[in-house]
């Protein structure tokens, strides 16, 4: 009678006091009338259990049917000790049975869920630090990007800055290899044909068919020939004022220089302008020292204070003339004796200003110089030694812009110094160019 008893109980309603109609479970195991839970969680403001008072925000409702039919059976029943006793103690060992079931399913479920719940949290913590890792990664590749993309770009612009560079200077130094060999051959094609005149003379001599006076005379061309062969065996580019055709191309510029009368200085007539020639001290570099009239330089002890414009040289001791001429004859003239270091000739517009500098045609720049105790012109690949009758103390220099030509004579002995080959100026102005070493001054006169 007692386990009755107790299967009675548990088949009464907490709320209503009564046997179980249509019976729920709630997740911790509590079992109400649906409508009576109902009714409860409908008048309170969060829904939980009216036993354990346990929340439940998800209102969730398990309907339990064996249950429901135990007390449906009991409601049957009546009360205990009737004709049907014996009976209910069957059902009371199947309701036991039957309970004792749900309670075990129930928490085998609620352990399942708690490890799949758990499983699902480590997975969403992985996939969070996934992300965060590739996510850094994305933001150093696209950092790196940034960073290679305008490098590679500068690279390949100085490249290509520096094969333009190359090619003209490479086409420049053919242009003037081209008209070396060209002049060379038209030299030497006048020395073979000299030489082959004083050949047949000689040959002449040996048959006796000419007077002794003509004898006399086919000696001393010998003598000449002689003597133009010793200049020829000279190291290759070495100029000689005494050479015939550097006499004949003296001659021509002789024509136009200043000649002494005995009256004074003048200035004969002749296919060249003299020009007055001042120094720009926009160009100049900071050591140098510019007179006030700016028509003589030197180099200072000490830095002068000037601007460092794109059009000024540093650090070479150069500077330009305030003049530059694109078409026309002109000429001017430099004192030189006051020291052993210094260059003057002429130079392109676009001369390089900054960082070394090539003093040679393949730099823009044509001229003639001093260093210590040699004498050269400043040609391409390397300078070639000059070999004046005696070292220069005026200089005059000679611009041909239409021939591309330039020429610089001593002005003492009237020769030519040093004639540049054929020049490609391209249609660029031509500037007065001066170099000063130290301890030396040029003086424009």
């Amino acid at each position: 009678m007692a386990a009755a008893e107790e299967l009675r109980e548990e088949a009464i309603c907490s709320i209503c006091l009564d046997f179980f109609c249509a019976p729920v479970m709630l997740d911790c195991g509590h079992n109400f009338c649906r409508a009576c839970i109902s009714l409860c969680w409908a008048r309170a403001a969060a829904p939980s259990c009216p036993q354990c008072r346990e929340p439940f925000p998800g209102r969730s409702l398990r309907p339990n049917r064996p249950l429901g039919n135990i007390a449906e059976r009991l409601k049957r029943l009546g009360q205990p000790g009737g004709p049907e006793h014996s009976h209910l103690r069957d059902t009371e060992r199947s309701c036991e049975k039957i309970v004792k079931r749900g309670f075990k399913e129930k928490e085998q479920i609620q352990s399942q869920l708690e490890s799949l719940r758990r499983e699902k949290g480590e997975l969403e913590k992985q996939e969070r630090k996934e992300r965060w890792i590739c996510q850094d990664y994305l933001e150093k590749v696209k950092a790196e990007r940034q960073k290679i993309v305008p490098e590679f770009k500068q690279l390949r612009q100085y490249l290509e800055e520096q094969e333009c560079l190359l090619l003209a200077r490479l086409g420049e130094l053919e242009k003037q290899i081209k008209t070396r060999l060209k002049d060379n051959a038209a030299k030497f094609s006048k020395k073979i044909i000299y030489l082959d005149g004083l050949i047949k003379e000689k040959e002449c001599q040996q048959s006796g068919r000419e007077s002794l006076q003509d004898a006399g005379d086919v000696l001393s061309r010998c003598e000449r020939a002689e003597l133009q062969q010793k200049e020829l065996k000279k190291e290759p580019g070495v100029c000689s004022e005494k050479a015939p055709m550097l006499e004949e191309m003296a001659r021509k510029p002789q024509d136009t220089l200043t000649t002494d009368t005995g009256e004074g200085v003048e200035e004969s007539q002749g296919p060249y302008t003299k020009v007055n020639v001042t120094l720009d001290p926009d160009t100049a570099q900071s050591w140098l020292v510019l007179s006030e009239d700016q028509r003589s330089m030197m180099q200072g002890a000490t830095r002068q204070s000037r601007l460092d414009n794109p059009e000024r040289f540093d650090p070479w001791p150069c500077v330009l003339g305030c003049e530059g001429f694109n078409s026309g004859r002109p000429c001017w003239e430099v004192e030189v004796g006051y020291g052993s270091c210094w260059a003057v000739g002429v130079a392109l517009e676009s001369v390089k200003r900054k960082g070394p500098i090539d003093m040679s045609p393949v730099g823009g720049i044509w001229a003639v110089g001093r260093y210590k105790e040699k004498f050269q012109a400043l040609t391409s690949p390397s300078p070639t030694p000059v070999l004046p009758s005696m070292v220069p103390r005026r200089v005059r220099v000679c611009l041909d812009h239409a021939r591309g030509q330039v020429m610089f004579v001593n002005m003492d002995s009237k020769a030519v110094i040093f004639s540049f080959p054929r020049a490609m100026f391209a249609g660029e102005r031509i500037y007065p160019w001066f170099w000063v070493g130290k301890g030396s001054q040029l003086k424009l006169s």
